[in-house]
């Protein structure tokens, strides 16, 4: 007796794909927009809102959204990247974030850019080459996201060695200098790339907190 059913199969293994992608990275616009609107919720629960209003803070994070975008198109437009290169771009971004902050009056640390840059190309990369072409590019050289879960991974030696804990909390990071003191220290003593090195100590450190 055939067990094969009788009605044919219509979505493909994308399709299932792209249903989980589309109920993560809710909202409109296209995949990279939707990238950098995820990462932003992720970094957004740290600001401090200064007293300003709703227009002027969302006037805020649409010209600094539109300044991440640019920047993130920019890594697709070469085949590889190298790691001079890539510190070059990463340091460039996190300063034209800052500039666009000020302009509309809005303190940025570098501990929140960092995170809102390093998670729209963790995402990015996430989603693949079908949907964001081109990031493959800087898989070998991007740097961690930095937050709470991977600092104490890498602090407790989950990895392998231990790191000094940082002065402040990520999210409070003031000066570029000490955010990437932490990205060095990932590359000299721990063998592998970092962004699979911060895979598994978010997923060790999240399946933690759910115990």
């Amino acid at each position: 007796m055939s067990t094969e059913s009788p009605v044919q199969r219509t979505l493909s293994g994308n399709d299932w794909d792209d249903f989980v992608a589309l109920c993560y990275f809710e909202g409109k616009g296209d995949w990279l927009e939707r990238c950098i609107g995820r990462a932003y919720l992720d970094m957004s629960r740290t600001l401090r809102r200064q007293g300003s209003s709703d227009k002027s803070h969302s006037e805020w994070r649409k010209a600094a959204s539109l300044t991440l975008r640019d920047r993130l198109v920019e890594l697709t437009q070469r085949p590889a990247w190298n790691t001079p290169a890539f510190d070059e771009w990463h340091k460039t971004s996190v300063e034209l974030l800052q500039s666009v902050s000020r302009e509309h009056n809005v303190l940025l640390y570098v501990g929140q850019c960092q995170k809102w840059i390093n998670m729209s190309i963790k995402y990015a990369i996430a989603l693949g080459e079908r949907r964001l072409p081109g990031f493959c590019g800087v898989y070998e050289v991007a740097h961690m996201p930095l937050d709470t879960i991977v600092l104490d991974g890498l602090v407790s030696g989950f990895a392998g060695k231990k790191m000094d804990p940082l002065p402040h909390v990520w999210s409070r990071i003031p000066d570029y200098a000490e955010y990437f003191s932490c990205q060095l220290w990932v590359r000299r003593n721990l063998p592998g790339i970092p962004l699979e090195i911060e895979y598994r100590l978010w997923r060790a450190g999240a399946r933690k907190n759910a115990d």
